[in-house]
């Protein structure tokens, strides 16, 4: 009996220091059209805290048209395709990551493919949306622990937003329904 509860112990243990050591994924972060035509994103961390790090990445979906699985959780703009579904990655890629941005910023919009200057952003790939891809965004808070916000979306989601819509948590919203999203999450 005492070697069951010694086992039930290892493994309480286990999990809490398992669970205890990744930080919590939130949808914290909108894509959406905005009035230039261009897709946007929106970063809307907990509370006062601050972003130091963010990054975008793209890849293909699969060939059935479903997405595979995401580093994050996932706009469209008027910019035609010059890539094929079967061009090479290279020629679909898309995404940068920021330097370190410090000080820390609270959040906002900016154009999905034009960070902002002063966060020294490396970009490659084609830096525009393609059908069948999947983007997404994630930011990271000063102590890379306690959570990051993320958002994972196609070009067809973005296709289909209403105006005023944002695609955030795997669906459209409303702007004031994503600012309760946010609340619910924090």
């Amino acid at each position: 009996m005492r070697h069951a509860g010694l086992t039930g112990t290892m493994v309480l243990v286990a999990a809490v220091v398992l669970t205890g050591c990744s930080p919590a994924r939130l949808d914290l972060v909108a894509a959406y059209n905005g009035d230039d035509g261009k897709p946007w994103i929106m970063l809307a961390p907990c509370g006062r805290d601050d972003i130091t790090w963010v990054s975008m990445s793209s890849r293909p979906t699969d060939p059935t048209g479903s997405a595979g699985p995401t580093a994050s959780t996932e706009p469209t703009g008027p910019t035609e395709p010059t890539a094929s579904p079967s061009a090479p990655s290279a020629e679909r890629d898309s995404g940068w990551w920021s330097s370190r941005i410090d000080p820390g910023i609270r959040g906002g919009s900016l154009p999905l493919f034009e960070p902002p200057a002063s966060w020294r952003a490396r970009s490659h790939g084609a830096q525009r949306l393609l059908p069948g891809d999947r983007y997404g965004v994630e930011f990271y808070s000063p102590d890379d622990g306690a959570y990051y916000g993320e958002v994972s979306f196609t070009a067809e989601d973005l296709a289909g937003l209403e105006p005023g819509e944002v695609w955030a948590g795997g669906r459209a919203m409303t702007r004031s329904d994503f600012r309760e999203h946010r609340a619910g999450r924090c």
